[in-house]
């Protein structure tokens, strides 16, 4: 069973630990771990000193999963000895209760590193899909801009919190109403990984809406 170390948030690390129970055995010893999970989307500068201290403290042709919803694997590698081992990995709170994890590997990801990653994956049974590496993969970005154009709506007093969630989930078959996934996913979540699309792309559409960051500075969820 291949040993795996985990970085990052606490509350992911827990989820990764409960959703790869029985397929992976976990260790606090990092050179002894066949893959490294880092699961750090946001600040910054917390992710930065994570990566710097695995690749510092662990083998070289190891594999490293690292959370890419904030911020890409290209992005990620510029301050790296050894980019070609990192492979970006969508992990989130709740995470768990999508049916398939994406990862997406760089442009200079190595092809020996990633066949690596992926028959950990198989081997412990867990549905992946590889993506462009891009900030938000696909699942995330798309469910932050639907969050953001409720927001929108919410904001302008067209519709109640409960309303736009019921006609979202009647309407759509979405398991959860946006207002309902931005609590899931964490607000501050979803307000980062618009600004970095905001960022890459340049584009006004991914702007976080002002309610989003005025709920993170006063700490409030929708319910």
């Amino acid at each position: 069973m291949t040993k795996v170390y985990l970085s990052g948030s606490e509350s992911i690390n827990n989820e990764v630990k409960e959703f790869m129970s029985g397929k992976a055995e976990f260790t606090e010893n990092i050179e002894s771990a066949g893959i490294i999970i880092n699961s750090t989307n946001f600040p910054e500068y917390e992710k930065t000193e994570e990566l710097q201290y695995i690749e510092a403290n662990s083998a070289k042709n190891i594999p490293i999963f690292t959370s890419s919803l904030c911020s890409s694997v290209s992005a990620q590698s510029s301050l790296q000895e050894n980019p070609e081992r990192l492979i970006g990995i969508g992990l989130y709170d709740t995470f768990s209760i999508a049916k398939r994890i994406e990862i997406a590997p760089s442009k200079i990801t190595d092809d020996k590193i990633l066949k690596n990653a992926e028959n950990f994956l198989s081997e412990a049974g867990i549905n992946y899909s590889i993506v462009p590496d891009r900030v938000g993969l696909i699942f995330p970005r798309i469910v932050s801009m639907i969050i953001n154009e409720a927001v929108q709506v919410f904001s302008e007093l067209i519709a109640s919190k409960e309303d736009i969630d019921t006609a979202m989930k009647l309407g759509t078959n979405y398991p959860f109403g946006p207002l309902e996934w931005a609590d899931r996913l964490g607000i501050e979540l979803v307000c980062n990984i618009l600004a970095g699309l905001q960022r890459d792309f340049g584009e006004d559409r991914y702007r976080p809406h002002p309610l989003l960051k005025e709920m993170i500075d006063l700490k409030k969820s929708f319910y």
